[in-house]
């Protein structure tokens, strides 16, 4: 069999280009901190990658949703223990006007102090979240829930309209909350047996009202009613807490689920720096070696076979 000189080049540049591919395959790996650089590398683990990332997209996004959520009952749950805590003042002191020894300026007294807190009760009706929209305006976020007229009356400017969000397997929460849900009408019973609605402010009104004209049956109903809101804001605390727990227990099943696929992810996906240097430190022998070789290969003729 005749090797000829040519042939001995060709498979020496031959070595060292593969040679040097493969290290510069590792390098860019390394550079990339990546073992796949593009799909044609590993078809099969491409498509596993593009899979997993869609699936951690999907998680992030559902968690950013729910991350909203928790942001928004934090600030209900704000204004509804804030609005609580100012009926149950607002009842005190009507338990003291009902007294028959106050004087009618004891009264009118006492009555400045519960306008007061009926006015911030009002603002508490228009909290915003972090976002500035609304919380008790439905889905009209961006209009404040109340209002007061020239007249002084207070009007709903909100909607009924409830959105839900999933937060976990075919279940929801609920979003959006209506101001009439919150701080609802009170229901009077009349003495014919049947009932009268009266709006959550204006039966406020009517109250304060009453204690500045030291009318003790408006001062007996005012206290009627301010039992019928307290027990209304309580059940909106209870489903406020109610919808943080399952949101919370769904946000703590997403972060699992997101920490399994980004870490089957990162298996696939990242270099493992240890075994890459060692590759590529054999590489780079290999590529001394064949160098070292075709000098040798190339430095002979038949002249030094005929010298030998």
């Amino acid at each position: 069999m005749k090797i000829s000189t040519s042939f001995l080049f060709d498979r020496a540049t031959e070595r060292m280009s593969t040679i040097q591919n493969k290290l510069a395959t590792t390098q860019a790996q390394m550079a990339e901190s990546k073992q796949i650089l593009s799909p044609s590398d590993a078809p099969d683990q491409a498509a596993a990658i593009q899979r997993l990332k869609g699936e951690v997209q999907r998680q992030d996004s559902h968690m950013r949703t729910l991350d909203v959520a928790m942001r928004r009952y934090t600030a209900e749950e704000t204004a509804l223990s804030a609005s609580n805590d100012i009926l149950i003042r607002m009842k005190e002191l009507g338990l003291q006007a009902a007294n028959d020894t106050l004087a009618p300026d004891d009264r009118k007294a006492v009555g400045v102090e519960m306008k007061a807190l009926r006015d911030q009760l009002l603002s508490l009706g228009n909290t915003r979240d972090d976002s500035g929209n609304y919380l008790f305006s439905g889905t009209r976020v961006n209009t404040p829930a109340f209002a007061e007229g020239v007249n002084g009356e207070v009007v709903y400017q909100g909607d009924q309209t409830q959105t839900r969000i999933p937060a976990g397997v075919e279940r929801t929460v609920q979003f959006t909350r209506a101001g009439t849900d919150v701080f609802s009408r009170v229901v009077r019973e009349n003495p014919d047996q049947s009932t009268t609605s009266v709006g959550f402010f204006n039966a406020l009104d009517q109250m304060i009202d009453g204690i500045n004209g030291s009318q003790t049956n408006k001062i007996q109903q005012g206290i009627a009613d301010l039992t019928q809101m307290h027990d209304s804001l309580t059940l909106s605390q209870a489903q406020n807490g109610s919808d943080q727990i399952v949101v919370q227990s769904q946000l703590d099943v997403l972060s699992e689920t997101a920490l399994r696929f980004k870490s089957t992810l990162s298996e696939i996906e990242d270099l493992d720096y240890a075994e890459a240097v060692t590759r590529m430190n054999k590489e780079m022998m290999a590529m001394q070696a064949a160098m070292g070789s075709f000098a040798k290969i190339s430095g002979l003729s038949l002249f030094d076979y005929i010298r030998g």
